[in-house]
């Protein structure tokens, strides 16, 4: 199909989305009827999962089913819902990832565990139970987005694909996070760059662009050598928008509230600060490995990691890497076998993606 056609139907496919969003949290009210206990938190859970957001998965899931030649029409409920699973796994990993960084706001409204304390009013320990009933929410969500994959019309074997990479996709994620937590309390002289690139490709890579890009064409009857170029080709793409995702934090960081939370100060070791810690003299060095081991935060050190990141250079040398990278894509995608029109539709979805994200981040 045309660019043109493609971009109309993108326009038109938010709206169905977000009803589909809604009418599936009305329909399976009964489904999770479990009482007067469960019945609130039932509440936020359709609260928290339909704020206004990106859709970025699920935009890109149906973009991919018809570039890649998928005939359903995007209101066509079972494409739908194969695209409603993506956000329903978006919102499990929000809400345990909120827990892990004790994360306050989430599209500018309570997350997930602070929704549930603010519930429990001045109940002793309030912010301890909010927490764990966030962590079993977030399974419960993704027990919804694995069977509303499951639930869908796709041809039984085809299903069966798909479902095998969604929790492939889920696995990657959890290792991804296992590796953001776990080089978050080395030294930033003992974490390795290829270390934080494999967090990346992890955490955000795999489950934002590959996932939904490769369950579309997967649905729309891609064969499997098509399948794992499309995975090759959007690596690079992936990382770039992760690079991109970092120097919006940092310039929101370098913003009026430099002690809102941000991953700098929940001591994230990110790309930009292995970057900036390469680039410094060894006394630089050592002025920021004590100003990321100070537990608690101040504007003194803040001011000081800021400093030190701008005196690096590395924000410069980043916004290079980045756009090298998604040259790197352009190039892997012009050498592709796929078709001059699925390479026209594909820089369109990374078009409209960018666009999205070029202000807030992937979110």
């Amino acid at each position: 199909m045309s660019v043109a056609s493609l971009r109309a139907e993108l326009q038109q496919a938010p709206e169905l989305f977000e009803n589909v969003l809604a009418r599936f949290f009305q329909e399976n009210t009964e489904r999770y009827a479990y009482g007067d206990l469960f019945e609130p938190l039932y509440l936020d859970i359709t609260e928290f999962v339909t704020r206004r957001g990106k859709r970025i998965r699920p935009m890109l899931m149906l973009g991919s089913y018809r570039v890649f030649g998928g005939d359903r029409p995007f209101a066509d409920h079972s494409l739908l819902r194969a695209a409603l699973s993506l956000e329903l796994l978006h919102s499990f990993i929000l809400i345990h990832d909120d827990v892990i960084d004790q994360s306050e706001r989430r599209r500018r409204l309570p997350t997930f565990h602070k929704l549930v304390e603010e519930r429990l009013g001045k109940l002793q320990g309030a912010a301890r139970v909010g927490e764990n009933v966030a962590l079993v929410v977030g399974d419960i969500l993704f027990a919804m987005a694995v069977d509303t994959l499951r639930a869908t019309d796709f041809h039984p074997a085809q299903r069966d694909t798909a479902l095998s990479h969604f929790l492939r996709y889920i696995s990657d994620t959890g290792a991804g996070e296992v590796y953001d937590i776990l080089l978050g309390t080395r030294d930033i002289a003992r974490v390795e760059e290829s270390d934080i690139m494999r967090m990346y490709t992890l955490k955000t890579t795999r489950y934002t662009f590959e996932a939904p890009l490769v369950l579309g064409a997967l649905l729309a009857g891609v064969d499997d050598d098509h399948l794992r170029e499309l995975a090759e080709l959007i690596e690079p793409v992936g990382l770039a928008f992760q690079i991109q995702n970092d120097l919006i934090e940092y310039h929101q960081f370098k913003g009026v509230d430099r002690l809102r939370q941000t991953d700098i100060l929940e001591g994230k070791k990110t790309l930009l600060l292995r970057v900036a810690f390469d680039q410094l003299s060894d006394v630089d060095r050592s002025f920021l490995q004590l100003c990321l081991s100070t537990r608690t935060s101040n504007d003194a050190s803040v001011s000081k990691i800021e400093q030190l990141i701008d005196k690096s250079g590395a924000v410069v040398l980043l916004t290079q890497r980045m756009e090298d990278l998604f040259q790197k894509s352009e190039t892997a995608l012009e050498n592709s076998s796929f078709t001059p029109e699925q390479r026209d539709g594909l820089r369109e979805a990374f078009a409209l993606v960018k666009q999205q994200t070029q202000h807030t981040g992937t979110q």
